[in-house]
């Protein structure tokens, strides 16, 4: 299945492959596996060898120009970019945009009982 394509060059009975993949495997249990893979591996390459991480970096570059069941997985398995740093931005933005809601309120009711 890694070979599936919709367009381009992919094996020459993939029509055969996917239809009895379709009927003996469980898809979404496959695509789990194959990100959690993925996954790994971008996480080994991410603290190590920086020549491994763009060789990584390449080889999916190079496989995103055609369209490969296998690139749809890799895209799908990335990392959130939004971590603890995105979280508390939002958090603070939260708390300024509740803190001046409540100064507003507090203002017009000070201005009402003077």
């Amino acid at each position: 299945m890694l070979f599936f394509a919709e367009t381009g060059w992919t094996l020459p009975d993939m029509k055969e492959v996917s239809a009895e993949f379709d009927r003996n495997c469980d898809q979404d249990q496959y695509e789990q596996k194959i990100a959690a893979i993925i996954t790994n591996v971008r996480t080994r390459f991410a603290d190590k060898n920086p020549q491994e991480q763009m060789t990584w970096a390449l080889a999916l570059q190079k496989l995103s120009r055609g369209d490969h069941y296998l690139s749809v997985l890799a895209n799908e398995s990335k990392p959130s970019r939004r971590g603890t740093k995105h979280n508390l931005k939002v958090l603070f933005a939260a708390l300024v945009l509740f803190a001046v809601v409540w100064a507003d309120v507090e203002f017009w009711h000070w201005l009402r009982n003077r």
